[in-house]
């Protein structure tokens, strides 16, 4: 019986090791790609490094997890047929002063949106994003400087996209009505069948991660909050909010002409949690400790 539990003991030291071992090495990313106006099948996450590439597996909702090694440079490739390809570099470099164990896991939220006539396809040859560890918040975070230049931009072709829309829609109620001049009961049919066929794709919509995402938009306020004010001073502004259910601490932090907002949500059921402003879009959840060393 005493040998069987040095045994055991002796094994399950092991399995602690090699476990801790593996998370030393090893830094795990996970997230979610955002398919616009489309299905998530298909989706494509090749990780690069100087070692080589890797496929990354995306699930049916989107949802993608790897690991990768410490003190490595990576790019990661988000595509789909028939959609534009965005490039995330990530930098799991770290100080020689920080420990691994100090760094949580990361998320990344990608949208992909498709191909359409008069898209910049030079500009998506250059990242969409550059993450790097940060000393001001002890954590992987977004380089400001490179996300302001690359926000301004995605903005104007997301505007160029919404335009073409529009103008696409309209040319095909011009194509509509013209063949309904010329053969009206055989176009009569194709529009009814048209029409029932929108109707059923618009059905399955909210099966796909498009159907999530008035949600991820809604986020610009996901805590039911008012809205962030146009202007804050320099420095720490804590605003709270009493809501149904639960309590939102708001916390803005502002440095020169950067400002980042941290929420601490505190539910009537007893759960915590806490989350940092990545862009109008976009919430990461982040851990207790990295919100206190934040909002400092």
């Amino acid at each position: 019986m005493g040998l069987n539990r040095i045994v055991i003991g002796f094994i399950f030291n092991l399995l602690v090791l090699h476990i801790s071992g593996f998370a030393q090495s090893n830094y795990p990313v996970s997230g979610t790609v955002l398919i616009r106006d489309g299905k998530v099948t298909k989706t494509s996450l090749m990780v690069q490094s100087g070692s080589g590439e890797v496929k990354v597996p995306v699930d049916i909702n989107g949802n993608f997890l790897t690991y990768l090694k410490w003190d490595t440079n990576y790019k990661l490739y988000f595509s789909k047929i028939g959609y534009v390809t965005k490039c995330v570099e990530f930098s799991t470099q770290l100080p020689s002063s920080v420990s691994k164990n100090t760094i949580y896991p990361y998320e990344i939220l990608v949208e992909l949106f498709p191909m359409f006539p008069d898209v910049d396809t030079m500009f998506f040859k250059n990242p969409v994003a550059r993450i790097h560890y940060s000393e001001e918040i002890n954590d992987f975070d977004y380089d400001l400087d490179y996300q302001l230049t690359v926000k301004r931009k995605l903005e104007e072709i997301k505007k160029k996209y919404q335009n073409w829309l529009i103008q696409k829609s309209k040319d095909d109620s011009r194509t509509i009505s013209s063949s309904l001049k010329k053969n009206p009961k055989e176009e009569v049919v194709r529009y009814q069948k048209n029409v029932e066929t929108s109707k059923s794709i618009t059905a399955v919509v909210p099966k796909t991660t498009v159907a999530r995402k008035p949600t991820v938009k809604k986020e610009e306020n996901p805590f039911g909050v008012p809205p962030l004010k146009s202007y804050y001073p320099e420095g720490k502004t804590v605003e709270s909010f009493q809501l149904q259910g639960k309590t939102v601490v708001r916390i803005i932090m502002k440095k020169g002409p950067y400002q980042k907002a941290y929420f601490e949500v505190k539910h009537n059921w007893g759960g915590q949690y806490y989350f940092v402003q990545e862009s109008p879009t976009y919430y990461r959840s982040i851990s207790k400790y990295n919100f206190d060393k934040s909002v400092r």
